[in-house]
């Protein structure tokens, strides 16, 4: 281990010395000690639940049970660090659906167009994706978990973090005195119930300023095994969206199994029985939901999520040597987008590059901030567009609402012009900058031509 000082990284880690540790062992915190391994002598995960053997949902992630996808974006990055991690889990059962031939999508009530495919989403549940990953990267030589264990606070001073308190969760030494895991760096991926800013206030760093962005909405979630035998559709996912409402129907492991989420409005009570969650289909933009969940099994009681508020702390201001934080514990994002995964996927590219450069930490601090920054873009221009709306940054300026209206007339072309609606899709999945909607062909789209019509058919068949 390094002796505490600040070495060319800034972190006292590089160059296969010093410890690193990581608070969180969910999907960043675990791309996070797989960067982190290219540069520590021994990287340790802290994980406060106990890791299942085999793929399934566990206590600490609430939203496990729900609709995950990964973007390519999001693939890309993973593969970066566990070259070979998509076709083991697609032989685990996760799916390769292409867009746009495989997706039937309806943004506030205009059709997007089916075509050759541009792009791919790998659908899977979050368990089995969370499964693969966590054992490649526990199998690596530098990378150790200790689990069934708290994170308490942070040992230090305000100019540099010395290591994390630690303290066994259940058992005889649930009370115990928290023990001492010095650390050359730590690096706080413990999501949206992060603490680590009191952690700071203790070592007398103010509170990181923070912007929210709070829609309200809410989603529930159901599996379900498809009995339509592509009587409905030819279409593997279906993605329905509109100003307070939407639903998406996407396929998952083991084959024929699907979990649809509805996404439910602000002030609406999440539905707790099947009755309920069930009648929402009947308030989407197309009957395609009600026909195919009448065709349907289920296979899972409801499951309803509340949590749904953009934050981002700016830690990049104030952070002090030999911390930094991640994922949701950083920028947690609205999950009805699903960008998360990714943008954790992304920031450990960001971390890894940081570290390889030598940046100072604060500089690392503010990569690992701008890796969620555009997908921080798409959530909270979305959801500032939402009735009731709340927050510190939720106010829409002129720039946020010329903007909406030229995405607006953007979404309308991607019905009829394939051009365009490659761009918004390489957008969205987080695979080029937001300039890509500027580009001269789809300016002159936006300008020029006529969008979908409102009343089109719904494309069912390719």
């Amino acid at each position: 281990m390094g002796d505490g000082q600040a070495d060319g990284a800034g972190q006292g880690v590089g160059d296969g010395r010093g410890h690193a540790v990581v608070v969180g062992g969910s999907i960043a915190g675990l791309l996070a000690a797989a960067a982190l391994a290219e540069h520590a002598g021994r990287v340790t995960v802290v994980e406060r639940d106990r890791y299942p053997d085999r793929p399934g949902p566990r206590k600490g992630v609430p939203q496990s049970k729900h609709t995950h996808l990964l973007l390519e974006s999001g693939l890309l990055a993973t593969e970066r660090f566990l070259p070979g991690l998509e076709a083991e889990l697609v032989a685990a059962g996760a799916l390769q659906v292409r867009s746009p031939s495989e997706y039937l999508q309806n943004m506030r009530g205009r059709w997007f167009g089916r075509g050759p495919a541009t792009s791919t989403t790998l659908c899977l549940t979050r368990p089995l994706l969370e499964h693969g990953v966590r054992t490649r990267v526990l199998a690596h030589p530098r990378v150790t978990a200790v689990q069934g264990t708290d994170a308490v606070g942070l040992t230090g001073t305000a100019e540099r973090v010395t290591g994390v308190l630690l303290r066994e969760r259940g058992g005889e030494r649930a009370d115990a005195e928290p023990t001492v895991l010095a650390a050359d760096l730590v690096v706080d991926a413990s999501g949206r119930s992060s603490r680590t800013p009191e952690w700071l206030e203790r070592l007398g760093v103010a509170r990181p300023a923070e912007d929210r962005v709070e829609a309200g909405l809410g989603y529930a979630t159901r599996v379900y095994r498809d009995g339509s035998d592509g009587a409905l559709t030819d279409a593997r996912l279906v993605y329905l969206v509109g100003d307070t409402m939407g639903a998406v129907i996407v396929p998952v492991e083991p084959e024929g199994t699907h979990m649809i989420t509805f996404a439910t409005p602000r002030g609406e009570p999440l539905p707790t029985d099947p009755g309920a969650f069930e009648a929402l289909a009947d308030r989407q933009p197309h009957p395609l939901v009600r026909q195919w969940l009448d065709r349907a099994e289920p296979l899972s009681p409801v499951f309803g999520y509340l949590r749904t508020e953009n934050v981002r702390r700016a830690y990049d201001r104030l952070v002090p040597d030999g911390l930094l934080v991640t994922g949701d514990a950083l920028c947690a994002l609205n999950p009805v987008f699903g960008q998360g995964m990714s943008t954790a996927a992304l920031a450990a590219v960001a971390l890894d590059e940081s570290l390889a450069a030598g940046h100072a930490n604060r500089r690392t601090q503010a990569a690992l901030l701008a890796a969620s920054a555009q997908a921080w873009t798409i959530s909270t221009g979305a959801d500032k567009a939402r009735p009731g709306v709340t927050g510190n940054a939720a106010r829409r300026t002129l720039r946020d609402k010329l903007t909406g209206w030229y995405l607006a007339r953007v979404q309308e072309r991607c019905g009829v012009n394939p051009e365009v609606q490659a761009s918004f899709r390489r957008v969205l999945a987080l695979l080029a900058p937001p300039t890509e909607l500027f580009r001269p062909a789809v300016v002159r789209s936006v300008l020029f031509e006529k969008g979908a019509p409102a009343d089109a058919p719904a494309p069912l068949r390719l």
